[in-house]
């Protein structure tokens, strides 16, 4: 602040001396000067200006003399008197300061007291400021400053309003070191400083602090201290100071200090809070949000075409918080996010899911009918039962779901139990060939190659746990259930060494391809050929069919949606990389009619077929048996005897014929007059060619091939690998049988001994053909050897064999002969047989004496075997 905004009713003291010079101090503070110099040869002006106390009676001015205005310069060293405080300026102090007896007298400049110039000095000493209400009051700047960092520590805001004058002067005051290093500053060096860190927050204060030590200090170690020895330099408008002066004129506590001096001895930079980059969620955010992800993933449809989740159109967001509320509450769980953070939570985590005013794809018939009711409710009586009606379909929905999730879940960790397969079209336009990220009027009207993508995904053990399949065709031929017919067996055929004992199928509502008598009873034929023990076909609801095969569509069209695509081969590399993992894309150019192969073998006409969600087929006594069910937890129908979808069996050998094509569908016409040459510049040179020869391939395809000799079921039947029985790797018997033993039973002498029953052991013309036998062959290591006898013929016994173990199952062996599975039989010598007539228990295991009474035979023959080597 400038002198001349002082009091001007000051308390004067008059100084006669040679010079005439008015001089005015804050007597308050200490800091503010003004001065009033008359001059004889110029006469009298007044000059006003800052002098800052710089301790130990030190001045120092800021400005000139000029020949307009006149002005003193004051040395500080005209001004070094032993005096600490400028209360100790007294009239004396000036005449001795002024009198040529004085020390410093030599050093005063051409302005000095004992000048020829004859002026007078007056020494004003204001009175003390009783009101400093207005220097406490923070700036307009220093307030939005404090609102800025309103989220900080009280602490730092107390720095913003704690430096006033009369602070300042007691940090200049103080003692920081033995060269009192603190006193070489101003109170402009201590101001300016301070500004500099004034908007800083606690760690930006660190992390100044640290890197000012990086820049102004050394460590020096030594071998026998475990510490460096740290020498301060900081420096402050060109002044060197202490450690302690440093953190007193940037208000930095000591702690905060010995930490970043901690930081600089092992080599750290930066100052990282230590909640940095992490982020604590309350307990009743991640409840919500594992409620929304889980809902959302049950009751959405991906959309094939954009990245995008769509829930069903009569779901709102108020309606979803109100379920989560209830169903939450029905947990007791009691604190609940409130109605704004839901959607907030949603609009953050969730912005792909979005609720349509009206669906791009078939529409649930009772979700439309059920919101419709809602919304014509006149009392709050029929809105509840509307809802309460929508919550039972959509948990009806939830668990239909779940099936096919649990289905593909244990595809990957029994990937020799169960095969999890889903097949679904994607008719988009965006397949469509040549295809431009940009589309303009010009090539808009011309001709494109319609291209059909059908897709499916196959789930088993896999890095993935699943494989990605695609089929293409440009629509000249039908798409029916042969197509899917087409799409199962050859996917079937790429995996046929790694197919589980269960299929289970995953389809589409369409009729036309997937709901009819023709792919229920391919599926049916499965079972009787023995590819399959079960296959299970499911449908989703209508209206809630979309799947993690759409989702695979949605990456196909995103990656298609800013390419250019001008020829197939384009088009397959593109689908091909659009997804993890990689799509296996195949052109489907003739399809074999399975309809009409299987027509005349089907039992009859389908009726009501439509409804069901369910279908299974497992063996039945002639032919594979049919059951049926509308939800998964409804039993299966027909209670009684199932339905039979084949009559008789088709021969394999005999081949399906071709479909043949439809090229009207194509309009092979326009094609060849618009591709390529109506396209222009829009398509390079050599890819016009290209297209071109894509276009004259489809005219050819109306000439069909020659008749297949053989075929993909063909194949599949004859495949022996999988239906193997593999070796164990390991021997775990012993450890089974560690864990399943049982505790023998304590005896005291003939106490508590069991008298075990005589297993069957006569001669052997009690053998008779059903019993179970117990064989001693020549290889010891794979004991013990069961079966069934077929038949005894003199001193011969013919055995159908039994795989099983001493402690676990025992079921029949079975091996491939011809087209059939038939029982494993040989005919061993009657002499071989050591035990028979024992029955099984109820889970097909060896009962305990019999094991225990087989063991020592086993044992007695082997000791027999020894004596007589």
């Amino acid at each position: 602040m400038a002198g001349n905004n002082l009091a001007n009713d000051s308390k004067q003291t008059d100084i006669s001396f040679l010079t005439d010079i008015s001089f005015k101090t804050d007597h308050s503070a200490g800091t503010i000067v003004s001065f009033d110099v008359h001059s004889p040869s110029s006469g009298t002006s007044s000059l006003s200006t800052d002098v800052s106390f710089l301790g130990a009676g030190e001045f120092s001015a800021d400005d000139q003399l000029s020949q307009e205005v006149p002005e003193v310069l004051f040395e500080p060293s005209v001004f070094s008197t032993p005096h600490k405080s400028t209360q100790d300026w007294t009239t004396d102090s000036w005449r001795e300061l002024s009198s040529g007896d004085n020390e410093h007298n030599s050093e005063l400049p051409e302005h000095s007291p004992n000048s020829e110039d004859g002026l007078r000095l007056y020494l004003d000493i204001s009175e003390e400021n009783t009101d400093d209400s207005e220097d406490l009051q923070p700036t307009p700047g220093e307030k939005r400053t404090i609102a800025a960092h309103s989220g900080q520590r009280g602490r730092w805001k107390k720095r913003c309003m704690d430096r006033t004058s009369d602070s300042l002067v007691e940090i200049l005051n103080s003692h920081c070191c033995q060269n009192d290093c603190i006193k070489s500053l101003s109170l402009n060096d201590l101001e300016n400083s301070f500004n500099g860190v004034k908007d800083l927050n606690e760690n930006e204060l660190k992390q100044f602090a640290l890197g000012q030590i990086w820049t102004c200090c050394e460590a020096a170690w030594d071998e026998n201290s475990p510490k460096p020895n740290i020498t301060y330099r900081f420096v402050i408008c060109g002044k060197i100071i202490c450690e302690k002066a440093f953190c007193r004129c940037y208000d930095i506590s000591t702690k905060v200090f010995k930490d970043c001096v901690d930081s600089f001895v092992v080599g750290k930079r930066n100052i990282l809070h230590g909640n940095r980059g992490t982020t604590r969620t309350r307990e009743k955010t991640t409840t919500a949000l594992t409620w929304m992800r889980y809902t959302f993933q049950q009751i959405g449809d991906h959309m094939p075409h954009k990245q995008e989740i769509h829930l069903p159109v009569s779901q709102t967001k108020t309606s979803l918080y109100g379920r989560m509320r209830s169903e939450l509450i029905d947990q007791n769980v009691t604190d609940v996010v409130t109605k704004e953070y839901f959607m907030e939570l949603w609009n953050r985590h969730f912005p792909e899911v979005k609720i349509g005013k009206r669906s791009e794809f078939t529409v649930c018939g009772i979700c439309q009918s059920l919101k419709e009711k809602e919304e014509k409710a006149t009392s709050q009586q029929e809105r509840d039962e509307c809802y309460q009606l929508k919550q039972e379909h959509f948990n009806h929905v939830q668990t239909e779901r779940e099936q096919y999730h649990l289905a593909r879940h244990r595809a990957s960790t029994e990937p020799k139990e169960v095969t999890t397969m889903i097949v679904d079209g994607m008719d988009q336009s965006k397949t469509d060939l040549p295809h431009f990220a940009q589309s303009d009027k010009d090539t808009k009207h011309l001709a494109k190659i319609t291209t059909h993508i059908t897709g499916v995904l196959l789930h088993t053990r896999s890095p993935h746990n699943k494989y990605a399949y695609v089929y293409t065709d440009v629509k000249q031929i039908p798409h029916d259930s042969n197509l899917t017919i087409h799409c199962i067996l050859a996917t079937l055929m790429k995996h046929r060494d790694i197919l589980g004992r269960e299929l289970f199928l995953q389809l589409d509502n369409c009729f036309r391809e997937n709901k009819n008598r023709y792919v229920l009873s391919f599926c049916a034929l499965l079972v009787d050929l023995q590819i399959f023990q079960k296959v299970t076909v499911h449908f989703l609801p209508v209206g809630h069919t979309h799947e993690d095969v759409d989702q695979m569509f949605s990456c196909v069209a995103k990656a298609l949606q800013k390419r250019n695509i001008y020829t197939y081969e384009d088009l397959r590399s593109f689908v091909k990389a659009s997804y993890t993992p990689a799509i296996d894309v195949e052109e489907v150019r003739y399809l074999l009619d399975v309809k009409e192969w299987l027509k005349p073998h089907l039992a009859g006409n389908f009726a009501h077929h439509s409804k069901p969600l369910w279908f299974e087929f497992t063996p039945g006594d002639n032919h594979a048996a049919m059951r049926y069910k509308m939800w998964h937890n409804d039993p299966w129908k027909p209670e009684g005897d199932a339905l039979f979808c084949l009559k008789s069996l088709p021969s394999l050998h005999h081949c399906p014929l071709w479909v043949e094509p439809c090229l009207e569908r194509v309009d092979l016409p326009w094609l060849q007059k618009d591709i390529p040459s109506k396209y222009g510049d829009r398509i390079p040179p050599a890819k016009k060619e290209e297209l071109r020869m894509f276009v004259d391939a489809i005219g050819n395809l109306d000439e069909l091939p020659v008749p297949v000799s053989s075929w993909a079921l063909l194949e599949l039947v004859t495949w022996e690998i999988r239906h193997q029985e593999e070796e164990p790797t390991q021997d775990l018997e012993p450890l089974r049988a560690r864990i399943q033993a049982e505790c023998r039973p304590v005896t005291i002498g003939s106490q508590g001994r069991i008298q075990h029953d005589a297993v069957q052991e006569a001669d052997y013309s009690s053998i008779e053909v059903g019993h179970h036998a117990a064989v001693n062959l020549i290889d010891s290591t794979k004991r013990p050897y069961l079966g069934k006898v077929l038949a005894c013929d003199g001193d011969q016994v013919t055995i159908a064999w039994m795989k099983g173990s001493w402690s676990g199952e025992w079921k029949e062996w079975l091996c491939k002969r011809g087209k059939n599975m038939v029982p494993y039989t040989t005919t061993v010598p009657l002499q071989s047989v050591i035990l028979w007539g024992f029955p099984l228990t109820g889970r097909n295991r060896l009962p305990k004496k019999v094991a225990v009474d087989l063991k020592e035979r086993y044992s007695k023959i082997d000791e027999d075997d020894e004596l007589n080597e």
